[in-house]
């Protein structure tokens, strides 16, 4: 125990600063040095302390810079063995500044991977309970974010209803999150297909006209708790009868510019109609 020996020591950072600042980036937590000396002085020193623990005091001031030579001093300042040298400053140079705390709730975004059974699909949107998060930190980072995502929810070959725990994404040191979790429902059932007829709908015309045909077969897959109460309203078909949108000819192209979050697979045609401009009758 009398030879010289290296060991690793440990050494955790603490910082005190007012409740409303925040650090514009977040400060290393801990840090690690090597010290070098006789097995007896460092076991010594291990026993009566195993990890070093460096507090400072920021409640008076908006910045701090540790440099290397400070550190050092203030790392054998809590040494309990005078004849240890050191050396391998993990970090050798912080420089931390205060800013402004904010708090702020934004909404949650679910990030889904979802596959399903033939068969089946939602039948309806995906839930998340609670569906904002209160995000803390620097006011300059926190100030830009609108949203927050969760970790993505992967599922696959669902065919019945799904409810569970989803972690959101893990925040940067610099903020925190509360709640870190939320609960999510995603609805799933057996969907099956319809057909519909919707009117075609005019837009940009000119005058008036008449469309050939005026209508559209429209076929979707849509869940059964769905079926009965979906009608050709849910839907919107249209042609633009603008002169930019028209070419040569007297046909037009239809688009459904409308159709609701429950259906799944739309499909329609005609995908053009003719369209003859409609002369009004002199008496």
């Amino acid at each position: 125990m009398s030879q010289p020996y290296i060991s690793t020591k440990k050494i955790e950072l603490h910082f005190l600063i007012p409740p409303n600042q925040a650090f514009r980036k977040a400060p290393p937590g801990n840090m690690s040095i090597q010290i070098k000396g006789t097995g007896w002085d460092i076991l010594y020193d291990h026993l009566r302390r195993s990890r070093i623990h460096l507090t400072y005091d920021l409640t008076q001031r908006n910045s701090i810079h540790l440099d290397e030579k400070r550190l050092l001093n203030d790392i054998r300042n809590r040494l309990f063995a005078d004849d240890l040298s050191f050396y391998n400053l993990s970090h050798d140079d912080i420089h931390l500044s205060l800013e402004p705390r904010m708090n702020k709730w934004v909404p949650i975004r679910p990030v889904p991977d979802l596959s399903y059974q033939a068969g089946h699909y939602l039948s309806g949107n995906l839930k998340i309970e609670p569906d904002s998060v209160q995000i803390s930190g620097p006011q300059s980072v926190v100030a830009p974010i609108y949203e927050w995502p969760t970790a993505t929810l992967s599922l696959k070959d669902l065919k019945n209803k799904y409810e569970g725990e989803l972690a959101l994404k893990t925040a940067p040191a610099a903020l925190s999150l509360y709640p870190t979790w939320v609960k999510v429902s995603v609805p799933v059932e057996q969907v099956t297909e319809k057909t519909l007829f919707v009117k075609i709908q005019v837009k940009n015309a000119t005058q008036q006209y008449r469309l050939f045909p005026s209508q559209v077969r429209l076929i979707c897959n849509v869940g059964l708790s769905q079926f009965n109460t979906l009608s050709s309203n849910d839907f919107k078909a249209e042609v633009d009868l603008s002169n930019e949108a028209l070419q040569d000819g007297n046909t037009v192209p239809v688009t459904v510019s409308l159709q609701p979050t429950i259906v799944t697979n739309v499909r329609f045609a005609p995908k053009v109609v003719e369209y003859y401009a409609v002369k009004k009758e002199i008496n």
